[in-house]
């Protein structure tokens, strides 16, 4: 059998990119590193484990989906079976059109594996967002301190993201006030869920770019101490 004949059921094949990314996280670079120095990206790790007849000789990884990964591969079909609802003609980039299609289908083409291998993550990336854009609606309405003003605060991140074209790290937190307050920084001071006591200088009074929701911008950030957080 060609690889262009090779299907298989998408659920299984689902809730194996999602162990595979539970375990691995997700890289379509590469994801792991043999002992001999081969790499290996989600889409290898993946075809691999539903054809294991075509993995390298030295290949020793084997993964098991769990109920929580055949749980999650079934919460990615519906979600992304209500988003195409929302969805009308031109109004959707080419791989979310094709998330849409492979997602949706009862049997995935051995072409389409690297995008069904991508799955769990753009999920999990979009309900991150979700998550966030719903705590920055939940903070107050205004803006902390006036411009210019020297600030001492205790903030906990929202996220801490790369912009490649800035060059440093974006920081998105709220304050123990519940503003929201936002600053670069050339390295990343914090990860999302991290709390700390920071001091820096209010830069100017805006508004957050996707949900217009008063936003506070601050710089000479210092981080003073990070909190110790622990699961109860």
């Amino acid at each position: 059998m060609g690889k262009s004949e090779r299907y298989t059921d998408t659920k299984q094949a689902l809730a194996l990119a999602c162990a595979i990314f539970r375990i691995k996280g997700y890289s379509n670079t590469y994801t792991y590193k043999d002992g001999e120095g081969a790499l290996y990206t989600n889409k290898d790790m993946l075809t691999y484990a539903l054809y294991p007849e075509l993995s390298p000789k030295n290949y020793l990884l084997d993964f098991l989906p769990t109920d929580q990964d055949r749980e999650s591969a079934e919460a990615i079909v519906k979600y992304y079976r209500r988003l195409s609802f929302g969805i009308i003609g031109d109004n959707i980039v080419n791989y979310l059109r094709k998330v849409f299609s492979v997602s949706q289908s009862e049997r995935v083409a051995f072409s389409d594996l690297g995008v069904l291998a991508s799955i769990p993550q753009s999920y999990q990336r979009e309900q991150t967002a979700k998550e966030i854009k719903s705590q920055i609606k939940d903070t107050v309405k205004e803006h902390l301190g006036r411009e210019g003003q020297p600030i001492t605060v205790t903030i906990k991140y929202l996220s801490s993201r790369y912009v490649p074209n800035l060059n440093c790290f974006a920081h998105e937190a709220v304050t123990d006030t519940n503003h929201l307050v936002g600053f670069l920084n050339k390295i990343s001071l914090g990860e999302a869920g991290q709390t700390q006591r920071i001091k820096g200088r209010v830069k100017r009074h805006g508004v957050n770019y996707n949900t217009k929701t008063p936003e506070t911008q601050l710089n000479y950030v210092k981080v003073l101490e990070t909190m110790v957080t622990t699961d109860e």
